[in-house]
């Protein structure tokens, strides 16, 4: 998924892909049940794979031109 189509201000559990990339698995209405879903996830691998993460506005994008 291109980061400009992420859903903002969500919790997710994503999969990193190639060439930088990521794959959004699920999205959750708070940390804790991303966590969760997260952690479920990576129990049965060797290495940690899934990632609970949030993707915030940057706030620069919105504001508009500066005048002095």
């Amino acid at each position: 998924m291109e980061t400009n189509k992420v859903p903002l201000n969500t919790w997710m559990v994503i999969e990193p892909a190639a060439y930088g990339e990521m794959k959004v698995l699920s999205t959750h209405r708070t940390q804790t049940e991303a966590e969760a879903e997260r952690d479920k996830r990576n129990r049965s691998l060797g290495r940690t794979r899934y990632s609970a993460v949030m993707a915030l506005q940057p706030v620069a994008e919105r504001m508009g031109p500066i005048l002095n």
